[in-house]
């Protein structure tokens, strides 16, 4: 992109244009122009600059050839102010600039998996109807919308025929149930209505762009109080490689179900997912509780995650964080645009990463066995997601207590992964306290190892309650994402020499 046009000596070409260029030959000035657009062409000089000079030379031979090569001349000069038109970049915008020449972009294939890399409950709203429906057979049909996001235009109306475990998705929004899914989902059993392969799609500006989801319905409450819960579980995801700072990645992004790709506007929002590895890494297993599929959706799992890790963004993929609009990774600072793209029938993903250099500050994070440290800050206009890895774990000489640069701003939640040299075991810790980062001070965030196991003793409903704790020097709470479900960790109470109870801990 042209930034500026010279008019020194200092720019290596004089705009003046006296006698350098005469010779015994009067062609000799086109043979000039000919040197200018090469130049041009070749990015030493500005294409405005050459329109410029050429100009000039053609005002400084016209005296001195026929009237009939004055066209030619006035051709040469709108040859290179077309040119000059073609280079030059008309948005205004660095940002907005071709992926060539502003970053790198990301070309993500759409896949269906048979797990759920992503899980959340939606709110439900009733009073959907319908100008066609099947030929419902049982007596208790609910019919209402699934509120995915805010925007009411992506409500799903649909329709769930409790005793026939028949549930019907208005994919098109047409308010036709009969043109969709074919006999609509069918739940295995009664106790758990847990619905199969439902296709979600949602518009964009390239195109529409589906999501596969397990719905799993259920009745809470009784009589007026009864209503239904929905829990939505995300089966694919966009997947695919980039190359950035001169080594292989892999990444992925998962949809958050608000019926838009980007990130969120809250908190707590349950926003898309991004993965972001090292390519050999690539197939490593992505659940956090590494459960089987009838477990993952079972209402037990359900409670195991807790609010604030469900909204955070990591309770369903350990090593996942919140899309980032600004990513800072490896020492590089990148804006990032999202745009679905059509291959085939399939709507895939392209993710662009711009070059930023935003102004940074320091950062002393202490503690040890870091795989990895999230700063959160997507939520923030302009804020950055800031990740660690190369800073903690790869330099040479990471002690204890590292220093670290970042982008200013505050990160209000932190997403911490330990794994000590040898292990497999990877402890995952998230923390709400805003880090400010500014570029005069220096805060201190103690986020790593080593992990202390207690237990915190409380009375509750008339009982004492034991709960087990996984937790740094800072009081940040960790836990495992490799568990052995066959040796939990155990507990003995005594009253002196006499033992009065033992037993285990749940893991979560």
């Amino acid at each position: 992109m042209i930034t500026s046009i010279g008019n020194s000596e200092e720019d290596g070409v004089p705009l003046r244009v006296t006698g350098s260029f005469r010779s015994h030959c009067p062609w000799h000035p086109i043979h000039g122009i000919k040197v200018m657009l090469d130049r041009m062409i070749q990015g030493d000089i500005p294409a405005p600059k050459v329109f410029i000079i050429c100009m000039r030379l053609g005002q400084g031979i016209k005296r001195k050839i026929t009237w009939k090569a004055h066209s030619a001349i006035d051709c040469l000069g709108l040859l290179v102010l077309l040119l000059s038109l073609h280079n030059a970049d008309l948005s205004g915008s660095q940002a907005e600039s071709s992926p060539s020449s502003a970053g790198v972009v990301a070309h993500l294939e759409y896949r269906e998996v048979d797990f759920a890399p992503l899980a959340t409950e939606i709110s439900i709203l009733p009073g959907a109807a319908f100008t066609k429906e099947p030929a419902f057979t049982g007596h208790n049909v609910f019919r209402g919308f699934f509120c995915l996001g805010t925007d009411t235009n992506l409500f799903v109306p649909f329709a769930w025929d409790d005793e026939q475990r028949r549930l019907y998705v208005d994919t098109h929004r047409n308010r036709d149930l009969t043109d969709d899914a074919s006999g609509g989902y069918l739940a295995a059993d009664k106790g758990l209505q847990l619905f199969r392969n439902v296709r979600l799609e949602f518009p964009s500006p390239q195109g529409a762009f589906q999501v596969l989801v397990d719905a799993h319905v259920f009745w809470q409450g009784g009589g007026q109080t009864e209503k239904p819960r929905v829990f939505l579980y995300v089966r694919s995801l966009w997947e695919g490689g980039v190359e950035l700072n001169g080594q292989k990645w892999y990444l992925a992004v998962i949809n958050g179900l608000d019926g838009r790709i980007g990130p969120a506007a809250s908190l707590r929002q349950v926003s898309d997912r991004m993965v972001l590895r090292p390519w050999e890494r690539r197939h490593e297993p992505f659940l956090w509780w590494h459960a089987t599929l009838e477990k993952m959706h079972s209402l037990d799992h359900v409670k195991l995650v807790t609010f604030p890790y469900r909204w955070a963004g990591n309770a369903e993929l350990y090593d996942a964080f919140n899309l980032p609009q600004n990513l800072f990774f490896q020492d590089q600072a990148y804006h990032l645009d999202y745009h679905t793209e059509t291959n085939h029938g399939a709507a895939n993903l392209t993710v662009a990463f711009h070059p930023l250099q935003p102004a940074l500050g320091w950062l002393r994070v202490n503690g040890d066995y870091f795989q990895r440290v999230v700063l959160d800050a997507a939520t923030s206009p302009g804020g950055f997601t800031a990740i660690l890895d190369s800073a903690l774990r790869d330099r040479p000489g990471a002690g204890p207590a590292t220093d670290v640069r970042v982008p200013v701003g505050c990160y209000p939640r932190q997403i911490v992964l330990l794994q000590p040299e040898g292990c497999t075991n990877v402890a995952v810790g998230l923390t709400t306290n805003p880090i400010v980062i500014t570029e005069t001070n220096t805060n201190l965030f103690t986020a790593g190892g080593p992990l202390h196991n207690s237990v915190r003793i409380e009375p509750r409903n008339g009982q004492v309650s034991l709960d087990y704790q996984l937790t740094n020097a800072s009081g940040i709470f960790f836990h495992l994402v490799r568990q052995d479900e066959k040796a939990p960790p155990r507990f003995e109470m005594r009253q002196g020499d006499k033992l009065v109870a033992q037993g285990t801990f749940e893991f979560g």
